[in-house]
């Protein structure tokens, strides 16, 4: 038991030092884990103000190419990895948007969203409840655009074909007014 109670502390301590800087204290309490020797647990306190500005997330920068960002990755061909990063990118402190859809079991076998589909992936992002064009919705397709390298694009259906990999960016088109839909295709 004792061996054990070592192994997830120094675990602990280690993945503490890995994850992010910290300062660590240690009391009598954390040191008595009966006999044997003591091994110290390091308790997180919180970072001073300089360590909280160096952890803040970096800004987004929006790719303007696919040579930033391709890398197949995932399920279906590389495909889940794909429009994954193309979601994440639309998401990204772009609220109250949200992944209203990754894979169905329903609807037509020719949908990038089928379950049926071993050659591809797709998402759509939203706005809960809303069913009508949005600033989040209008901004995560500029994004996305932008990162298929169409940084004018304002709606409509966008497909590019990428290194073997189909993109069919759908918005403002019939049935796709609330939400993006990003599907991305092995071909």
């Amino acid at each position: 038991m004792r061996g054990g109670r070592r192994i997830a502390a120094t675990l602990l301590a280690g993945a503490c030092l890995v994850c992010s800087p910290a300062v660590f204290t240690t009391s009598p309490a954390d040191l008595e884990f009966g006999a044997g020797p003591a091994v110290a647990v390091p308790v997180l306190q919180s970072p001073s103000p300089a360590v909280a500005s160096v952890l803040a997330p970096p800004p987004l920068v929006v790719p303007t190419g696919p040579s930033q960002w391709f890398l197949p990755s995932g399920r279906n061909q590389g495909t889940e990895g794909l429009a994954m990063f193309l979601a994440n990118l639309a998401l990204r402190d772009n609220a109250p948007l949200y992944v209203s859809e990754t894979t169905r079991a329903t609807g037509g076998s020719n949908s990038d969203h089928h379950v049926s589909r071993t050659d591809s992936w797709a998402v759509d992002v939203a706005v809960r409840g809303i069913q009508q064009p949005t600033a989040a919705t209008r901004t995560a397709a500029a994004r996305i655009a932008s990162a298929l390298g169409e940084p004018n694009w304002t709606g409509g259906d966008l497909t590019r074909t990428i290194n073997g990999y189909r993109f069919q960016v759908l918005w403002l088109v019939a049935g796709h007014f609330n939400h993006v839909h990003v599907g991305v295709r092995k071909i």
